[in-house]
């Protein structure tokens, strides 16, 4: 792969194993990109010890962006969000931003959010209240996954039975944890948006980017749509979805 271009860290959303990434990681690979997709503890620990909040997800995207920032031949990162994904994946970025790196004597830092239909969202705010829906309550500390026509509407349905097989029980706790991180404030963000999606609504789709250009710089804050796409883009729309990571990465396709 090529130093100069950045690493693209993959954070999967609930429910959701690194093995969903597949399609993407292949495109993204046949583009001269480095992927990197860590195993979310709040799906991997859910079965015998599920997470009580967000902070081992939190923990496990920061070490995990830290070694390609650090590590021996380090480079930019850009961090690629799913769905939940976000919530643990903006607060892992205290710190990782340009100015900050910078300031640290570092040369490498995040460059960019890249968020597939996902919940970025300033700190103190959890996925309900951008949804404005009361928090649950009462739930299970391991939840199965809801019905796969969630996540899969815009998929053939050998498709959606295949990917449904790798769905796992996920942490309730990590559910409704906060947001940590206003990182849009301080990082730009690139929004993937699509209009069928049925778990993500396309309402509060754009509810969040509408929080997101409050608090961020003006011009940080792009988004894409794709008509006709429903939660999944990195399985249904995999060459769309890969040309617009290339442009959240500075390309321009």
């Amino acid at each position: 792969m090529s130093n100069n271009k950045p690493t693209f860290v993959l954070v999967h959303g609930a429910w959701h194993q690194p093995a969903h990434w597949g399609p993407l990681i292949a495109s993204l690979n046949a583009h001269g990109y480095k992927t990197v997709a860590p195993a979310l503890p709040s799906v991997t620990n859910a079965p015998t010890a599920p997470c009580e909040d967000i902070n081992d997800d939190t923990d496990t995207i920061r070490e995990c962006m830290l070694a390609e920032l650090d590590g021996e031949g380090g480079g930019n990162v850009v961090l690629v969000p799913h769905s939940y994904g976000g919530i643990p994946t903006t607060s892992a970025l205290r710190g990782l931003d340009t100015l900050s790196r910078t300031a640290q004597g570092h040369q490498t830092s995040v460059i960019a959010i890249a968020a597939l239909t996902s919940y970025i969202l300033p700190e103190g705010m959890n996925m309900a209240e951008a949804e404005q829906k009361p928090v649950p309550k009462g739930l299970l500390r391991a939840m199965d996954h809801p019905p796969p026509q969630l996540f899969y509407n815009d998929l053939s349905e050998e498709e959606r039975m295949k990917w449904t097989a790798l769905l796992r029980p996920m942490s309730s706790g990590a559910l409704i944890g906060c947001s940590t991180f206003s990182a849009h404030e301080v990082i730009p963000v690139h929004y993937l948006m699509a209009d069928e999606d049925k778990a993500i609504t396309l309402g509060t789709q754009e509810r969040i980017v509408n929080i997101l250009k409050t608090g961020a710089v003006e011009g940080r804050v792009r988004t894409e749509m794709l008509r006709g796409c429903g939660h999944s883009p990195f399985l249904s729309r995999v060459e769309e979805t890969t040309a617009f990571l290339r442009r959240s990465a500075g390309e321009s396709v």
